[in-house]
């Protein structure tokens, strides 16, 4: 990393710069003009005059340097100058430059923001605001309140970052034909277009926008035309013209390269990603996501990076790179619990002025988020929530809290942060259907202030937990866009209204649970991929042991036979050599023997060499996901004859019923592995008692699928097994060599190949049916990976 400035005025060189204040006026100017244009080049100037304007006062000296932050900031490394314009802003609080203060804390506040240290940023802020107060007629209060604006934005408050944008332009209006008044316009006008963009006021954005760059193209600012570009692409986006959105993001980034506007190019990365996602050009997407993480990463820019790795998680899912997207996922929750912390001191003292927001519950809400809690079991995550359950009670003022948790993705929804025994009904459709409904499609948290008016009072009325009075916040909890848990926060009297402070609290608390959730999703994903691989080396393992006694029966045979024709061989030497005499009968019979024990070897070797090719092609294609096109009779054969040893010993004849000339375009690793763990579940579930029986496997083409049908007639399945017998780690045979992951595997294997595994009923025993495309599974399996225990 590049060393940072030491000193905010940089030591003299040998021949110093001399002239006077009407010159180095003039010189400022001309070093701004050329800034504005062409930063890249100016910034040898800058460092030139300061190595040498000893000899000038501090006041040009330190809009030197702040004429080299605004170059640098644009091309990516303003905060190499931090030091510096922290050291600056002492020298000049100490010499009373009361603008040069304004200035440097606006500068200082924005690389704050940039790296999402919003608590600080908004006390720079600040402090510019009231410096500026005391500066009237000047225009040095514009910048902090745009640097403001966008930290409401940041808090989702769009209304109110707008409110301080349009106060800001009423104090532009008297000074347009400057060039640092033209600046500050665009830099406004873009950022008001930003506030109505996110407001759903679509037209009035890119009306902003074209603004900020007619003012941008007035100065020659090129960031900020790139910038509109860029902008105007998002308007494009979302009124669906998605090619002139790529058309306008191209531009942009053109733009942005060649003026070395490095955050421009990290977010016109991240919506070409979004572009390209969204008319599945997945190769496209995965190459924009990661040069938008690469340049994010460049900046520090933490956000960005956070935003990246999300797109990349799904992207890497997708393409079936399933380490990648979990290791991508992990680095986003932690960026997003690092931005949580971070984003709430920006609601502290320095903003309250600005955005009304008490300070105590603030604090102590950080102190909750600030809490590490290991989640790995569903044990941990209740204690984890009842360890919270008092200091969230005293924060909002509360006499109960409830968090109903979905654990299993089944819309069973059970209480598991209150004291005391849980509630053993929940919440289900079937009997608060509606009621979920109305959380689902739900953007914001429900505010109950009498619950005798909620609006399905009788539904929850039934629940042990159920509260008849009182008002009531109800925040869904969502994970990966799904409705996961419900928050509820409960007082017992009518009297206090829920305030816009409550619904803030709320809101923090709910961004709490759902990383708590999170976590114990993450540490479920990453347990479930490490019994998967377990699992896979477990069953070659099987198979491997299944197979040898088989090859060995074969190979001793003929080793004994080897070993008589050896010593048949040696009798014919003495023969040869006339020490031993034989009569023709006997060099006859001698002779067929030879015969029959060459042809014992030759046969035994033959179904060894069956044997190992059968277990070698399985076992290779369990290790590889290349497509290729198989004559599916001849395929599915060998994975039978492959577990034959294991079939013979418990007695179980398989049958395979496939049409001839049957083909399949497949990965054929995923196929064997999906018949290999239901042979084995069979084996392992169907005869408990060793009396033996009979799996049947057929196989036929219905129009564009293939439909597979496998059955047993073993004990079969009863109707609580049957409910849960996808689901990971759910086993009958707990202790006693079942890991739960078989019938998983199966139908998650089934989903990656594009088809999908059903559950029949038969009249005994139990049977599966998997229904394939014949083309394009190859493709499926790709692009359709989905990761294990999401």
């Amino acid at each position: 990393m590049q060393q940072s400035p030491a000193s905010p005025l940089p030591p003299a060189a040998s021949r110093p710069l001399v002239c006077d204040d009407a010159q180095a006026a003039a010189l400022m100017h001309r070093l701004a003009s050329a800034g504005m244009r062409h930063p890249r080049l100016s910034i040898p100037c800058y460092d030139h005059a300061l190595a040498r304007g000893e000899g000038l006062p501090t006041l040009r000296r330190l809009q030197l340097l702040q004429g080299l932050f605004f170059a640098r900031e644009r091309l990516g490394s303003g905060a190499l100058l931090r030091p510096a314009l922290q050291q600056a802003l002492a020298q000049a609080q100490a010499e009373g430059l009361i603008r040069q203060v304004t200035r440097l804390n606006e500068a200082l506040g924005r690389l704050s923001y940039q790296a999402a240290e919003y608590q600080q940023a908004s006390a720079y802020w600040s402090e510019a605001l009231d410096l500026a107060a005391l500066q009237p007629g000047s225009l040095e209060g514009v910048a902090p309140c745009i640097g403001l604006a966008q930290l409401h934005f940041a808090l989702g408050d769009w209304q109110t970052g707008q409110h301080l944008l349009l106060d800001a332009q009423n104090q532009l209006r008297s000074g347009a034909s400057r060039l640092a008044a033209r600046y500050l316009q665009a830099k406004l006008l873009l950022n008001l277009g930003v506030a109505q963009f996110n407001r759903g006021d679509y037209a009035a954005a890119r009306a902003s926008f074209e603004q900020g760059q007619a003012w941008a193209r007035s100065i020659g600012h090129r960031d900020y035309v790139a910038e509109s570009l860029w902008h105007l692409a998002r308007c494009a986006q979302a009124a669906g013209e998605d090619d002139e959105a790529r058309a306008l993001c191209e531009q942009a980034q053109q733009a942005a390269r060649r003026c070395g506007y490095v955050w421009l190019e990290t977010m016109v990365s991240a919506t070409l990603t979004e572009l390209a996602m969204e008319g599945e050009d997945w190769e496209h997407a995965i190459r924009s996501g990661e040069q938008a993480l690469g340049l994010a990463r460049s900046l520090g820019a933490r956000r960005q990076q956070s935003s990246a790795h999300k797109a990349l998680a799904q992207l890497y899912q997708r393409a079936g790179r399933l380490s990648d997207a979990l290791d991508q996922l992990w680095q986003h929750q932690a960026l997003e619990a690092e931005l949580y912390q971070l984003s709430l001191p920006e609601r502290l003292s320095a903003l309250v002025r600005f955005d009304h927001l008490r300070q105590g519950p603030e604090e102590r809400m950080l102190s909750l988020s600030s809490q590490h809690f290991n989640i790995e079991t569903p044990e941990d995550l209740r204690l984890a929530l009842l360890q919270m359950r008092e200091q969230v009670l005293a924060i909002l003022g509360l006499d109960h809290w409830t968090v109903w948790w979905d654990e299993n993705g089944q819309q069973h929804f059970a209480s598991i942060a209150q004291a005391g025994k849980p509630d053993d009904a929940g919440l289900s459709p079937a009997q608060c259907g509606a009621y979920l409904t109305l959380l689902d499609e739900s953007h914001e948290p429900l505010v109950i202030r009498d619950m005798r008016l909620h609006p399905h009072a009788s539904a929850l009325a039934a629940l042990p937990s159920a509260q008849a009075q009182g008002g009531r916040i109800e925040v869904p909890l969502r994970l990966q866009q799904q409705l996961r848990g419900i928050l509820w926060l409960q007082r017992a009297g009518t009297e206090r209204a829920w305030t816009r402070d409550d619904l803030l609290s709320a809101s923090h608390l709910a961004k709490i649970c759902e990383r708590l959730m999170l976590s114990l999703d993450l540490s479920r994903a990453k347990a479930a991929r490490q019994e998967l691989e377990q699992e896979k080396f477990a069953s070659l393992g099987r198979m491997v042991a299944s197979i040898a006694h088989d090859v060995n029966t074969p190979i001793g045979v003929a080793i004994t036979a080897a070993s008589g024709v050896a010593d048949h061989a040696r009798r014919l030497t003495r023969v040869a050599d006339g020490t031993e005499k034989l009569t023709r009968a006997e060099l006859q019979g001698l002779a067929q023997q030879l015969a029959n024990a060459a042809d014992l070897v030759d046969r035994n070797l033959q179904r060894a060499a069956t044997l190992m090719g059968d277990f070698k092609r399985i076992a290779v294609d369990q290790n590889a996901e290349a497509p290729q096109r198989l004559a599916l009779k001849d395929y599915l054969q060998s994975v039978v004859t492959v577990h034959s040893p294991a079939l013979r010993r418990a007695r179980v004849e398989c049958r395979l019923e496939v049409e001839d000339g049957l083909q399949i375009e497949t990965v054929p690793g995923l196929l064997s592995q999906i018949l290999s763990n239901l042979i084995m579940n069979s084996l392992t579930h169907a005869f408990p008692k060793g009396e033996g029986g009979q799996l049947r496997l057929e196989a036929r083409c219905c129009g564009p699928l293939l439909r597979l049908d496998y059955a047993d007639d073993g004990v079969g399945l009863s109707e609580a097994v049957r409910a849960h017998v996808f689901e990971p780690f759910f086993t009958t045979r707990r202790g006693q060599g079942g890991s739960g992951l078989g019938m998983y595997i199966v139908a998650h294997l089934a989903k990656r190949l594009g088809g999908q595994a059903t559950l029949l009923r038969p009249e005994r025993g139990f049977a599966l049916r998997i229904e394939l495309p014949l083309q394009g599974a190859a493709a499926a399996a790709r692009h359709d990976a989905t990761e294990p225990g999401a």
